[in-house]
């Protein structure tokens, strides 16, 4: 009986094995849990632009939170800080790339640290899409250079001349230019002086002041300014810096006669630190959560569920962002570099605020904006005090360039 029983045990695990193995031949442990893609995630968390790198984070996380798998597969974003350093980009890149094998880069706050990561892009041979770049330099940059987000220094020089000129208390004003001294901030006011000369828009100083990145006293910049007689400013600083000038200017007096053009708009939480002083400030803008339609108010909402914080337009922009780059992953059908870019050229997605596609001609998004100004609050589930409040909205097509 002990014989028979240990023969039959033997035949059982025999066969068990047997069958084990024809299983894991036919269904191999990765197609059972397959293994995630790996997304490199690039943006600013410590330093002067911390909160926006924080926002283009959280937009990104609830892309994939929503989107859930590619092609199968968990998305796992993996997050590194730059620093807002060119070259720390750069090594983080080589580091999400070839040690962590990501398939794709999103993110990147500043032109310096997209245009170094676009220069070594062949090397890294994956897509790079950024969320927060304005330089007109990634027009048509590289193959796998691609942009879906922050509005580009051309469309907001077009969408803040158009602004200007449709409302009577910008339109007959005469503008003082004060930039941070570096590309994006050179490349925006070259941007805005030049349409706005073309409009009859009267400059001060076409030779604009350039102050330097870490200025944080700016009483030197606000007395000329002042003693130039100018009535409207046009800015172009790193957007949490914004308060700090605008507190300061207002200790001076200045918003009293002149208006404020920003050539990139303040986040929520940089209103709210300025508060008062930051009234009055204009700025064309993809998205605030002043513009009103279903899609907008529901991922609003989800937004605020998720991370109790108020919505910024760096959150909802890189959100959509992260969905055109995830969505031509899955397009692609496949993780090959030139296989994704290819999809993602003429891709689109209809989010928070319409349609945003990704040119087919130069790997840039094109979409609908709005021109805001900063004004009280209404009533909000944020207990926001200060927010963007849209006066005027632009298609696509009004704000280019042309295809």
């Amino acid at each position: 009986m002990k014989r028979r029983r240990k023969i039959m045990i033997k035949r059982f695990r025999t066969t068990f094995l047997c069958v084990l193995a024809v299983i894991l031949f036919a269904f191999p442990l990765n197609s059972v849990a397959e293994k995630p893609i790996n997304i490199g995630v690039l943006v600013p968390l410590s330093g002067i632009v911390a909160q926006g790198g924080e926002e283009m984070k959280l937009g990104i996380q609830m892309a994939a939170d929503e989107k859930k798998t590619i092609l199968g597969r968990p998305i796992n974003l993996i997050v590194e800080d730059t620093r807002v350093k060119p070259p720390v980009a750069v090594s983080k890149a080589e580091k999400l790339v070839f040690k962590d094998n990501c398939k794709a880069l999103i993110g990147v706050f500043s032109s310096g640290v997209g245009l170094a990561l676009a220069k070594n892009i062949d090397k890294l041979n994956v897509p790079f899409l950024t969320t927060h770049v304005m330089t007109t330099k990634f027009y048509g940059l590289n193959p796998l250079v691609f942009r879906s987000g922050q509005l580009a220094n051309d469309q907001t020089a077009v969408g803040n001349v158009k602004g200007i000129l449709a409302t009577p208390d910008l339109k007959n004003r005469t503008y003082y230019v004060l930039v941070h001294d570096y590309s994006w901030g050179h490349d925006a006011a070259q941007r805005f002086i030049k349409l706005a000369k073309e409009n009859g828009i009267k400059i001060y100083n076409e030779k604009f002041d350039r102050a330097p990145i870490k200025t944080k006293d700016w009483s030197s910049y606000i007395s000329k300014i002042k003693a130039s007689g100018a009535d409207g400013i046009y800015i172009a600083l790193i957007t949490n810096v914004i308060p700090v000038f605008a507190k300061q200017a207002y200790d001076f007096g200045i918003q009293k006669y002149a208006r404020i053009v920003s050539g990139a708009a303040p986040g929520p939480l940089e209103l709210e630190a300025g508060g008062d002083a930051c009234i009055g400030i204009f700025g064309t803008s993809d998205w605030c959560w002043d513009v009103n339609n279903a899609k907008s108010d529901a991922w609003e909402g989800k937004f605020w569920e998720r991370f109790k914080t108020i919505p910024s337009d760096a959150a909802c922009h890189s959100y959509v962002g992260a969905m055109n780059l995830f969505n031509g992953i899955e397009k692609a059908g496949s993780t090959d570099p030139q296989k994704i870019a290819a999809a993602l050229r003429g891709i689109s997605f209809d989010g928070p605020y319409g349609v945003v596609r990704i040119s087919a001609k130069d790997n840039c998004m094109r979409n609908d904006a709005v021109l805001t100004e900063t004004v009280r609050a209404p009533g909000n589930p944020y207990g926001a005090k200060i927010y963007m409040k849209v006066i005027h909205t632009f298609k696509a097509d009004q704000l280019g360039p042309p295809e």
